[in-house]
């Protein structure tokens, strides 16, 4: 029997998951429909982007419920899938020179630098949460 990737250790895991997916469909759907009513081609683009982005990323997050997965397993597969989706997306997005060595170095410490420190915050507010549940039940307890 296969089992659903989406973690069981809580009733409402599957709903969440689907939340994320819708938001960040909706997120993409909506910065696509503002990028047609901007003239600029560049600006233009630049908002599709950042829409395939951030509906990608918004997205992702459920990886990281599924509990039965170390942590370690879960940022390799949300890196994976970053990696699959927004380096495609910085490099035809026109923000990095190609051509130079510096700009694929610029591309490359963008997107590392983004993902250490959106990994970094959502550690520490996962932490704080988890903290805050748990202080939360001894003293109903």
């Amino acid at each position: 029997m296969i089992e659903p990737i989406c973690c069981i250790a809580y009733p409402g895991c599957m709903k969440r998951a689907v939340r994320f997916l819708l938001s960040g469909v909706l997120t993409l759907v909506i910065m696509l429909a503002l990028s047609f009513a901007i003239d600029d081609p560049a600006q233009a683009r630049g908002t599709r982007t950042v829409g395939v982005i951030v509906g990608v990323v918004i997205a992702a997050i459920p990886i990281y419920d599924i509990d039965r997965w170390s942590l370690l397993k879960r940022t390799i597969v949300h890196t994976a899938v970053m990696a699959g989706t927004v380096i495609p997306c910085l490099i035809f997005s026109g923000w990095f020179d190609l051509n130079a060595s510096t700009g694929v170095l610029a591309l490359v410490g963008t997107f590392v630098g983004f993902g250490v420190v959106g990994w970094g915050i959502g550690f520490i507010i996962t932490r704080l949460l988890y903290r805050r549940s748990k202080v939360a039940s001894s003293d109903s307890a």
